[in-house]
């Protein structure tokens, strides 16, 4: 297998053929078959890539004590319990504001208002979609 020799090559080198009286040793049979029936090496097989380096530490730009992370994706500057966390106090000042879009009726009253426009099924009353 280190030699680049695929798992079909292998298989039908042991397995073709097979004596019909049977073989005296395993162990012989392997070694003959191994040697003699195995296709040549690849030419040239090219060793298996390393895998990148990981990304270098930088510091967290986020609030508290400083500390160092990994980024996931180049352009991120804090770590993730701090992206976290500025998320959370974004979207609660924005509900604050006002600039959240409104809570969605529940379905019922969804329904009920589709019903009442009499709009085909998949078409909201207004001609888009629900």
């Amino acid at each position: 297998m280190r030699r680049g020799v695929t798992a079909a090559d292998l298989r039908r080198a042991l397995c073709n053929g097979l004596p019909p009286q049977g073989v005296r040793t395993a162990v012989g049979f392997l070694a003959h078959r191994l040697k003699e029936k195995l296709p040549a090496a690849p030419e040239s097989v090219n060793p298996p890539q390393p895998p990148p380096a990981p990304p270098a530490l930088i510091a967290c730009a986020g609030p508290g004590e400083e500390h160092l992370f990994r980024p996931p994706v180049p352009w991120a500057t804090t770590c993730g319990p701090c992206h976290r966390e500025e998320q959370r106090a974004f979207w609660a000042d924005a509900l604050d504001r006002g600039d959240a879009a409104p809570e969605p009726p529940p379905w019922r009253e969804r329904f009920a208002a589709f019903a009442e426009g009499g709009g085909a099924p998949g078409v909201g009353a207004e001609g888009g979609a629900p």
